[in-house]
C-alpha cells in the first residue's frame, strides 16, 4: 500500500490522477480534509498521527511508500513521516509546491509567526491575516486587535477559537477558499486593508492572486516565509510524483 498524508488540494489532485486507487490509503489530519475525499474511491483516516501512531500505520497497512502532499507549512507532520520511513526503511516521497518568486518590490517577509505578531503591534491602519486558525491565539493579546481582521475556514470549531481569542465577530471572515484576484481586491477594499498577512503558498495556495491584489489596492504584504526542509526525495509536481511511482521498480 502505498500512504499517502493528505488534506490539500495537492492530494486530491494526486489521488485522481493516479491510475491505481486500490493501492492507496489517506490520512487527513481533519474531519474535514476527509470530507473532500468522499467522491474519491480511496480509504481515509482521519486522525493527526503521533510518530509513534505513524509507525503502527505503516505496520497495520503493510505501508511501503509514504507519499507526503501534506502543506509546505505542515513541518512536524513531514519531518515525523520522514523519521518513520528512515526507521521502517520504506520510500518517503514528497511532493513540495514551487516557491514563487515575489513580484512586489514593497512586500515584507518574516520568517516565523511570533515575529508578524511582533511587527503587526507596531501598524496602523486595519490588517488582513489570512494564515488559518491555527495560529489565531499569538494574535489574542495585540493592543491593535480590534483593527485586524481574520479570514478563516467557515467551520464552527475554528469561529469558535477566533472568538475565544477575543476577536469580535465582526473581524471574522469565515469564508472558504479558493480567492480570486477579484474576490481578494474586493474584500481588501472593502474593508479599508492596509496591510495583508498571508504565508508563501504556492499558485495552490493562491498566493499570486493575494499579492497582485494587495499591490492593485496600494496595500502591503507581509509574507511568513516557508520553513527550511532538505527531503530525500522530492518533486514539483503531481505528474512527476505519479510518474516516479509508477516507473521505479
Amino acid at each position: 500500500m502505498i500512504w499517502i498524508i493528505g488534506g490539500t488540494k495537492d492530494s486530491r489532485d494526486f489521488i485522481e490522477s493516479f491510475p491505481d486507487k486500490d493501492k492507496l490509503i489517506v490520512t487527513t489530519a481533519t474531519e474535514y480534509g476527509g470530507k473532500l475525499l468522499e467522491d474519491f474511491s480511496v480509504k481515509v483516516f482521519c486522525k493527526r498521527l503521533l510518530p509513534k501512531e505513524m509507525e503502527e500505520f505503516i505496520e497495520n497497512n503493510q505501508i511501503k511508500k509514504i507519499v507526503d502532499l501534506s502543506h509546505p507549512y505542515a513541518v512536524e507532520v513531514s519531518q515525523n513521516a520522514m523519521n518513520c520511513a528512515k526507521i521502517k526503511e520504506i520510500e518517503y516521497v514528497r511532493f513540495e509546491r514551487v516557491n514563487l518568486e515575489t513580484e512586489d518590490e514593497n512586500a515584507i517577509e518574516l520568517h516565523s509567526v511570533e515575529d508578524i505578531v511582533l511587527y503587526v503591534e507596531e501598524l496602523e491602519g486595519n490588517i488582513l491575516v489570512t494564515l488559518g486558525s491555527n495560529n489565531i491565539e499569538k494574535f489574542s493579546k495585540l493592543k491593535n486587535l480590534k483593527n485586524i481582521y481574520f479570514r478563516i475556514l467557515p467551520k464552527w470549531e475554528m469561529v469558535k477559537k477566533a472568538e475565544d481569542s477575543g476577536i469580535l465577530p465582526r473581524n471574522i471572515i469565515a469564508q472558504q477558499g479558493p480567492f480570486s484576484y477579484k474576490m481578494n481586491l474586493a474584500q481588501i477594499e472593502d474593508l479599508n486593508i492596509k496591510y495583508v498577512v498571508s504565508k508563501k503558498g504556492g499558485d495552490t495556495g493562491g498566493e499570486k492572486e493575494k499579492i497582485e491584489a494587495t499591490k492593485a489596492a496600494n496595500a502591503v504584504s507581509i509574507l511568513l516565509t516557508r520553513p527550511s526542509i532538505i527531503y530525500p526525495c522530492v518533486f514539483e509536481t503531481v505528474e512527476d510524483v505519479i510518474s516516479h511511482l509508477i516507473n521505479k521498480k
